[in-house]
């Protein structure tokens, strides 16, 4: 008796013990379920609560057998030697391919064509030769110039007169495509060329001033349509950053057509050739922000495809470890080196780098192709955005707030930060249209002006110099405000809140009553300019 009461003692705390981990079992299905776990993972949960309550002891032992030969089997697998030859990241190649065919133009009417040649014959760090140091600085670009008085500033525009001509040329074609760059890893022919379509605007312009100073105007007008033209050709791009930096190079090209039309001896041909320049500028996003999506979405694709890896031969697997040791491959050496054992893959990290796959297992979805459709249905809830009906003062949909163990729930999260820039995005749009707009209503100033020797006193004055789409104004659907000054006139929008607030901006007002009226004209000074104004000066 003394012996067999132990035993009983076991036997019962061995009962509470399994139900214990019956319930645990029980419970972790349940929050899985409510949760959303992966399928795998509650499926695994089953499995083991299956085993407890349904298998005999005898049963039971030879299934935690079989526990422990596949766990060993897949420490083996981790410390086995991998062949890594050959396997890169998977990437949605027939996509891309799809994309490129979609807005592919032939070689003999595409800009690109110029721009590269330009591009691999262009020494960026010659762009200032030829000037003493700290003179770059004094570079006038907005003020007009006279060679008499800036002579080293002179010779370095004649210094980049090939350069010139060769944009020249490129404006001349309507149509440019760059190759789509889908690669999130490795973006250096994108991130290359764009500094330096910055750096051709800014020489552009400072040898505008210097026409117009000079009373080259015909010259400097023809300046101004090439930079048009450049800031056109970038806005044709797959992406938002290419889109933003066309749409500055416009507005640097904008500001010059206003202050020649305000200050310069405008004559009638001259303001005809501005106004048939300014109206061929389109803006739609019903079809650009579409764009801006698709390509979007490949980004995101190919940046979350990484956990998956593919061979020549095409053969997909799931790979952490190699996608990250091929991205990190990618990147320029010095990169590698700041990184250095942190996140070069020695031994054991490799190991671990393995060991996540089988995590990643539980976690990914089966193929990079479904994991394609979640983030397709993901990016759905911004195709309304596209709709010249949709309300931009609601916030666009959210996900649900309730936190989910899958992979839907993190791509979710990630595509939902986009919204408040594809806001901004769209603010800008508005913003520039409207600035168009503004300097078309400025051409019929300018008409009145030279018919009566006056600016009107009113818009009501110079309807007749223009059709009546010009005067709405973009960003609120209302009227422009017009008013004589003492040393001529001002223009702007009433901004998105239509309170008239005499032409003041300020994105850092101390309440959320900020005024933002946008002004067109006069300019504003650099000194003057908001942090958010020369942050767009800059892009």
């Amino acid at each position: 008796m003394a012996e067999e009461e132990p035993k009983k003692k076991r036997g019962v705390v061995k009962k509470i013990l399994k139900w214990i981990g019956v319930g645990v079992l029980g419970l972790l299905i349940i929050l899985g379920l409510i949760f959303q776990a992966p399928w795998k993972v509650i499926a695994l949960l089953v499995v083991f609560l299956l085993a407890h309550t349904v298998l005999p002891r005898g049963g039971l032992k030879w299934f935690w057998a079989g526990v422990g030969v596949v766990v060993i089997a897949l420490i083996i697998w981790v410390f086995l030697p991998e062949d890594d030859t050959g396997w890169r990241p998977y990437t949605f190649d027939e996509e891309l391919a799809a994309l490129e065919a979609k807005y592919a133009i032939p070689d003999e009417e595409n800009a690109a064509r110029i721009y590269n040649e330009l591009l691999e014959s262009y020494d960026s760090n010659s762009y200032y030769a030829g000037l003493e140091e700290g003179e770059a600085d004094k570079i006038p670009m907005r003020e007009p110039w006279l060679g008499e008085e800036h002579p080293q500033i002179a010779a370095w525009v004649e210094g980049h007169k090939t350069t010139i001509s060769k944009l020249l040329s490129a404006a001349a074609m309507e149509e440019c495509r760059f190759p789509i760059n889908a690669d999130p890893f490795s973006l250096d022919d994108t991130m290359d060329r764009l500094p330096l379509m910055r750096k051709w605007a800014y020489l552009l312009i400072s040898a505008v001033s210097n026409d117009m100073a000079e009373v080259r105007s015909g010259e400097g007008l023809k300046k101004l349509v090439t930079l048009l033209q450049m800031g056109k050709h970038q806005r044709q791009q797959a992406s938002l950053v290419e889109f933003l930096v066309g749409v500055a190079i416009e507005a640097l090209a904008i500001d010059q057509f206003k202050r020649f039309i305000v200050t310069g001896d405008a004559t009638e041909e001259d303001l005809a050739a501005i106004e048939k320049t300014l109206e061929a500028i389109k803006y739609d996003w019903s079809t650009d922000f579409p764009r801006f999506i698709e390509y979007e979405k490949l980004l995101h694709k190919n940046f979350l495809g990484m956990f998956y890896v593919v061979n020549p031969e095409g053969r997909i697997r799931l790979n952490p470890g190699v996608a990250m040791r091929a991205m990190i491959a990618q990147l320029p050496e010095d990169a590698k080196e700041e990184i250095g054992d942190k996140a070069r893959l020695r031994y054991w990290r490799r190991k671990l780098m393995k060991a996540h796959t089988i995590l990643a297992w539980f976690y990914m979805p089966s193929t990079p192709q479904k994991a394609a459709e979640i983030i397709d249905a993901s990016f759905a809830r911004y195709d309304a955005m596209a709709e010249p009906d949709f309300d931009w003062q609601k916030e666009p949909q959210k996900p649900a707030k309730i936190f989910r163990l899958n992979y839907t729930y993190l791509v979710e999260h990630l595509t939902e930060v986009l919204a408040p820039a594809y806001q901004r995005i769209h603010e800008v749009y508005l913003r520039v249209k409207s600035d168009k707009r503004g300097s078309r209503i400025m051409v019929a100033l300018r008409r009145y002006k030279n018919a009566n020797g006056r600016w009107p006193d009113n818009l009501d004055e110079v309807r007749q110099f223009a059709s009546e789409e010009i005067f709405i104004d973009p960003i609120n659907g209302g009227l422009f405000v017009y008013r004589l000054t003492d040393d001529g006139f001002i223009l702007y929008s009433r901004g998105a809140n239509r309170i008239d607030e005499g032409g003041l901006y300020e994105s850092h007002w101390p309440n959320e009553a900020q005024p933002d009226d946008r002004l067109i004209w006069p300019q504003r000074t650099r000194d003057c300019d908001t942090e958010e104004e020369s942050a767009d000066d800059e892009q």
